[in-house]
């Protein structure tokens, strides 16, 4: 099955139960978990940013454990943003400036590796060509 992206907010609301989106990214990361949902991808960035941010509000347990269940999590590949990516990273952060650098990083993956799909409650990434925004716990090849 083809793969998608996911980004910080996903992951951060999955752990933290007072995220306003908490249930949503549960039952996006546990159908990534059971195969019902497409295999994720998590690129390097993403990971470092959601554990500090784990780390910080949550406790060092809660980052600890995150960084456990994406690394050793059989739907889930950590990927590093490449020379290419960063490079191109630096073109979309100025060209969409609604967009972080970790969003941006994002797009320039999703970009060189074809990746269309990112779960994502953050209605920035709308404005990014050919990159398609999901906010609910949909399997966009079905």
């Amino acid at each position: 099955m083809p793969a998608v992206l996911l980004d910080t907010n996903v992951l951060f609301a999955a752990a933290s139960a007072r995220d306003t989106h908490h249930d949503t990214a549960r039952e996006i990361i546990s159908g990534i978990d059971r195969g019902q949902l497409p295999g994720a991808v998590i690129v390097d960035y993403v990971l470092a940013e959601t554990v500090t941010l784990c780390t910080e509000r949550l406790g060092a347990d809660v980052g600890t454990q995150l960084l456990d269940r994406f690394t050793e999590g059989l739907h889930f590949e950590i990927c590093q943003i490449s020379k290419k990516d960063f490079e191109t990273t630096r073109i979309i952060y100025r060209q969409y400036e609604q967009l972080s650098f970790v969003d941006a990083s994002l797009a320039a993956y999703a970009r060189r590796t074809g990746i269309e799909f990112l779960y994502s409650f953050d209605d920035d990434f709308d404005a990014v060509d050919g990159l398609t925004r999901l906010p609910a716990a949909v399997n966009p090849f079905n």
